[in-house]
């Protein structure tokens, strides 16, 4: 004999009473929900502390490169953009691919304020190429901005520019 539907209705209502009480699977819910908000928290701030890393080692090498520059190095040396940049880039480890995605800008002047900083990103927001930034390291005694940027891609926001700047005036050598 077939059940009714009021019968069918009851029956489900009843397991579905079981199921609102039973408690078992509470715990992997609860864990559920909050484990992602949770593990995405913990990535971005991992994230936070590789630009920062990345940023402090830009800073670092620039200021090494900035020093050769100053002491005369690069000029004894006749070194071009791209060696200078070489340069830099073995004073890294966290900059991936530094050699394609650092840009290096180095002007000279006869003083501070005749020096105007870099503009690094072109009309549409995106890094110049290594042509369009200059390379003047100068000569004895002359003011020097050695400016260095990195596009870092981050997993979340797009692409950041890490930028470190190190002005110097050169010894007479």
């Amino acid at each position: 004999m077939p059940r009714s539907f009021a019968s069918l209705s009851i029956g489900i209502a009843r397991r579905l009473g079981k199921v609102a009480r039973c408690r078992s699977g509470a715990t992997i819910v609860e864990f559920s929900l909050l484990a992602f908000p949770f593990l995405l928290m913990i990535m971005a701030s991992f994230e936070v502390g590789f630009i920062y890393w990345a940023n402090q080692e830009l800073e670092n090498a620039t200021a090494d490169a900035a020093r050769m520059v100053r002491t005369g190095q690069v000029q004894a040396g006749n070194l071009n953009q791209a060696q200078l940049k070489t340069q830099l880039c073995n004073r890294t480890a966290l900059l991936v691919a530094c050699q394609s995605r650092v840009r290096l800008d180095v002007r000279s002047a006869p003083t501070f304020a005749a020096i105007t900083p870099p503009e690094p990103l072109d009309g549409s927001g995106d890094l110049k190429g290594d042509a369009d930034f200059s390379y003047s390291p100068g000569s004895a005694d002359d003011v020097v901005l050695v400016s260095a940027f990195y596009d870092w891609r981050s997993l979340f926001s797009g692409v950041y520019i890490v930028r470190a700047a190190a002005p110097v005036r050169n010894e007479p050598f």
